[in-house]
């Protein structure tokens, strides 16, 4: 998704996610961008409305360093395996959202062309922002078997 609207209206965004049946809020932003945008309170927001915040910066167009992000994902797969609703926001929910509930989806089994062309279809729009984002969820697939 694209990022929850901040400032004065932080609390209420969160509260609709949870009250939508959202358990785990997976955010994708840099600090730089947490402030720029009035989000810079979200964790806490989120865990006030009951939601388990996850910051999993990435900077824009970009994509995170395997080793260092692995073990996050496959926490946040096994959530979502167990049964939990994990939403993934960056700032628009093109790039570093659509790249990060697809890596969800691949450590879970799904194609990684199936997951591509779903995300695809539920967006409306093309996704990820770059080929570098799709060829790294190829790449998360087989580090993560090593």
């Amino acid at each position: 998704m694209a990022r929850p609207r901040g400032g004065d209206w932080l609390e209420d965004g969160m509260g609709a996610l949870r009250a939508a049946g959202v358990d785990v809020l997976v955010c994708g932003l840099t600090r730089a961008e947490l402030d720029e945008l009035g989000l810079a309170l979200e964790a806490g927001a989120a865990a006030d409305a009951g939601l388990r915040f996850v910051a999993v910066p990435v900077p824009d167009r970009a994509v995170p360093d395997l080793a260092t992000v692995l073990p996050t994902l496959r926490n946040l797969a096994e959530s979502l395996r167990e049964g939990a609703h994990v939403v993934t926001h960056c700032r628009f929910g093109i790039g570093r959202a659509s790249l990060l509930a697809a890596a969800l989806l691949v450590l879970n089994g799904f194609d990684h062309d199936a997951v591509w062309n779903g995300l695809e279809r539920a967006r409306g729009l093309a996704v990820p922002d770059t080929p570098e984002q799709r060829e790294w969820t190829m790449q998360l697939r087989a580090y993560a078997r090593t």
